[in-house]
């Protein structure tokens, strides 16, 4: 059994981030270092997708300095997304050849698990517009980029994001989608971000076949 080395970082910013996740796929694909999953909280940030349009950022660079919201380009696909407090994050840097879908779909399926845990039923796995949903509310969403098998980014989970950070942006290009979280499904869900980090990592690697080496 493969040893996945899986870790919670707190509250990290979304470029240093990406530049861990991208040195640790260098790695992989030279033979050098393990695969990793990196699960983490971001400050409020705006990440655009290789197919977003700046048009979907709705709020002026001014409203964004005030608020504090940075916007960062990252090489994953789709559009514009949202990391925010409240959201907990899941980078599984790993080997998955070219099982991208099943990959997605596990994603997908540990983290309605996750949901199911907290008192959030009645979710599901959509294909056309990678995420979870529940209803027409959108609670989890994936961007993942894949090079020579190797996959970076990931999930984000929406445990208790501030609602109006969610105006800054038309998610995932489109317009009048509703994102929602945990908190306000269901507000007495437990939601402690380092334990969850944790229990969304384990449902990973016993799903995915790995020995979760959590530190």
């Amino acid at each position: 059994m493969s040893t996945l080395a899986g870790s919670f970082r707190g509250r990290q910013d979304f470029a240093s981030c990406l530049r861990d996740q991208l040195a640790a796929r260098d790695a992989i694909i030279e033979g050098t270092g393990p695969e990793v999953l990196i699960m983490v909280e971001h400050p409020a940030t705006l990440t655009l997708g290789r197919r977003a349009s700046r048009e979907d950022v709705l709020w002026s660079d001014e409203r964004l300095e005030a608020e504090q919201v940075a916007v960062c380009d990252t090489p994953r696909g789709g559009e514009v997304t949202l990391h925010a407090p409240g959201q907990l994050v899941a980078y599984p840097i790993i080997k998955v050849g070219r099982q991208i879908r099943q990959h997605i779909v596990r994603m997908s399926n540990v983290t309605m698990a996750l949901f199911a845990e907290l008192g959030v039923e009645g979710t599901e796995f959509r294909m056309d517009h990678p995420g979870v949903w529940r209803g027409e509310t959108k609670m989890a969403s994936i961007g993942i980029h894949v090079s020579r098998g190797v996959t970076v980014q990931g999930m984000s989970i929406n445990l208790d994001v501030s609602p109006q950070l969610f105006g800054a942006l038309v998610s995932c290009g489109m317009p009048g989608i509703q994102m929602t979280s945990v908190a306000q499904v269901n507000p007495t869900a437990h939601l402690a971000m380092a334990q969850l980090a944790r229990r969304w990592a384990e449902l990973f690697a016993r799903d995915a076949g790995y020995e979760l080496d959590w530190s």
